[in-house]
């Protein structure tokens, strides 16, 4: 009967990290088209307009699904959730959208894919989960995979403000991770904490609105936009971060976060059918360490795995 029991456990166990992974691999294909979606809309509307309207119908959207989602739990909850806003979604977002306007959407792709490093030594320092040696291994391969996707698919125009803004993107999310970690350890469900995050986002966003947002009803019901903006809102926001959430809580802080590296992958690929870019052999050797970066991240010594 104990056997039988230890059996289901470890088949359930089993169960949540393959769709743990499952989980990030989708949420990295969506997350990695991101960024040429909010290109398009930054012809039309602000960084900040993006950001708000973005999440103000992300939030609207978990809302309606599950209202008690919103209800106060605890001032600690309250706080680390506003914290993973504003980490994870305010800061994270002004930056990355501001840095497109800058840099291309290779370069801050490129750069904001090294925040599973950041991840890594926030984990480190502040709670204490060291990284193994294959992390950094995969780090430094998936990296040079990186800037071989860059330079072969979209070239990589270095500007100082943008790619600037970028490092803080990659950075805020390493705060934003460690967070999410903190809320689930007080058995906050995953649903609980992207609503909650979302509305403070939101909430926090307010400020930055008061020179830079108006409302351009007539650019917002134009086609492009209004399936850009759906795309950003309801599956890139609402649906992804509630996964990722859930990605976490199945394989852990850094085993999500090193998919993070698969982004420009996504990104590159999406250009070529989108925007038109050439693919060459750059972009093939590209992808190709990204990949095995990320698997070797992913990989354990059989010592430690026992």
């Amino acid at each position: 009967m104990l056997q039988l029991q230890l059996r289901k456990q470890v088949g359930l166990m089993t169960s949540k990290i393959i769709i743990g992974h499952l989980y990030a691999i989708f949420i990295i294909v969506v997350w990695g088209l991101t960024f040429v979606s909010s290109k398009i809309l930054l012809r039309d509307f602000t960084p900040v307009e993006i950001l708000f309207d973005r999440f103000l119908l992300a939030t609207l959207a978990l809302f309606v699904v599950c209202p008690k989602s919103l209800k106060f739990i605890s001032w600690k909850v309250e706080l680390y959730s506003a914290l993973v806003g504003f980490f994870g979604i305010t800061l994270y977002f002004v930056f990355e959208n501001n840095a497109l306007i800058y840099s291309n959407a290779a370069n801050v792709s490129l750069i904001v894919s090294t925040a599973p490093f950041f991840v890594g030594l926030l984990n480190y320092f502040l709670d204490k989960d060291k990284p193994t040696l294959n992390f950094f291994i995969g780090f430094v391969v998936a990296i040079i995979g990186i800037f071989f996707l860059s330079f072969g698919s979209m070239s990589m125009n270095i500007n100082p403000i943008g790619d600037l803004m970028a490092i803080g993107s990659a950075v805020v999310w390493g705060f934003y991770s460690l967070y999410v970690v903190k809320l689930q350890r007080l058995h906050v469900s995953s649903f609980t904490i992207t609503t909650k995050s979302f509305f403070y986002s939101v909430v926090l966003t307010l400020p930055l609105m008061v020179e830079d947002y108006s409302i351009k009803a007539d650019r917002l019901i134009e086609p492009i936009n209004l399936i850009n903006y759906a795309f950003l809102a309801l599956l890139a926001s609402s649906l992804s971060f509630f996964l990722w959430s859930k990605s976490i809580e199945y394989i852990g802080s850094m085993k999500t976060n090193v998919y993070i590296y698969g982004i420009p992958v996504v990104t590159a690929i999406g250009a070529v059918f989108i925007l038109d870019e050439k693919f060459n052999i750059y972009s093939a050797i590209g992808m190709t360490l990204a990949i095995g970066g990320l698997v070797i991240s992913q990989l354990k010594k059989k010592q430690r795995e026992s």
